[in-house]
């Protein structure tokens, strides 16, 4: 077989079709800078976030630095955040940026600026995003990652006082907000793809279900991903921290592509429940292998993730950024070697 691009190999692995490529794809839809990243390209958080240039510098070291067959665009799930008011802590080399205060008191005040993709740090994103595709063509795929309506509602509210909401305040209320966050994530998604992006990560890491029920997810989040999948025409993958495992049977209807799952879910149990309705991502442990592991401890997990019929192998969730640029070339050096049936 001819070897793939990595950008083709990708878009089969996230849809689902990864026996029509040529092998596993190792393309991170989640976080991908770390610290030696940036001291190799001179790109440190936080001007990292801030800046054309070095946002450029860093999101490209996934490739040149790491391997990793593709980029991935923020670093950072405040962006959203930020452009609708809230207080941000820019954080260190080694801590991303965080919500500092909430933007508003109640989902009475709550509203979008008008061309609210053209605030905050939005317009950097994208900018970085067209001139990746410029420098890059069509040989590697570009991840426009949002943040998803649930940890933006956290975000803006305050996690503590939204859930608190969710069992207070009338359901369709609590989905309108969430519907009005998913319509940003929409308009964000279209630019990016304009730019250059190819594929889509919501990144919904506050819809845990350590904070809410698998009935709330089914009631009311399934229909606010299956908004946005339902108007983007490009491959969707959906991350939630933690053990999603409950969640499985409602992923489908989503209607997103990948489902990218966190080390607590068991990624045969996964693909038994999801089948060929929608692709699994991740496998390696960001913790126990990847941040304190060894490559060894690496390349055991990536033979097991692809062992249990991983879809796209990646880190299972946002990389630490004092991970050592050997374990995480370990991951794809791994990929690579796997071959499959």
């Amino acid at each position: 077989m001819v070897e793939m691009t990595p950008k083709k190999r990708a878009l089969l692995c996230f849809t689902g079709n990864k026996h029509k490529a040529d092998r596993i794809s190792c393309c991170d839809a989640l976080t991908t800078a770390t610290v030696e990243q940036m001291l190799a390209v001179k790109a440190p958080f936080p001007d990292a976030h801030k800046d054309v240039e070095l946002a450029y510098r860093l999101a490209e070291a996934a490739w040149t630095i790491i391997g990793l067959e593709g980029f991935k665009l923020p670093f950072d799930l405040c962006i959203e955040a930020e452009a609708l008011g809230c207080k941000i802590n820019w954080g260190r080399i080694d801590r991303h940026p965080s919500v500092e205060t909430p933007a508003f008191n109640d989902i009475s005040e709550f509203k979008i600026p008008e061309k609210i993709i053209e605030k905050g740090r939005f317009p950097i994103k994208h900018k970085v995003e067209e001139k990746l595709r410029r420098e890059y063509g069509d040989y590697l795929p570009i991840v426009n990652q949002v943040t998803g309506p649930f940890t933006v509602a956290g975000h803006i509210f305050g996690i503590e006082r939204f859930l608190i909401w969710t069992k207070k305040k009338p359901i369709e209320q609590i989905k309108e907000v969430l519907m009005m966050i998913a319509d940003i994530n929409v308009e964000d998604s279209k630019e990016a793809l304009r730019c250059g992006a190819d594929i889509i990560c919501i990144a919904d890491p506050s819809a845990t279900s350590d904070i809410i029920s698998p009935q709330f997810f089914k009631e009311v989040l399934v229909p606010v991903y299956r908004s946005i999948s339902r108007r983007l025409g490009a491959p969707i993958v959906l991350h939630i921290c933690g053990n999603a495992t409950a969640y499985l049977p409602y992923i489908p209807d989503t209607e997103v592509d990948a489902f990218s799952v966190d080390t607590q879910v068991n990624i045969a149990f996964a693909k038994q429940i999801l089948g060929n309705r929608v692709a699994v991502a991740g496998g390696v442990p960001t913790i126990s292998a990847l941040l304190f592991g060894t490559p060894e401890t690496v390349r055991k997990a990536v033979i097991d993730a692809i062992s249990q019929g991983v879809d796209v192998v990646m880190p299972s969730c946002g990389i630490p950024p004092r991970t050592p640029t050997a374990n995480f070339r370990a991951l794809v050096e791994a990929t690579k070697c796997m071959i499959y049936v």
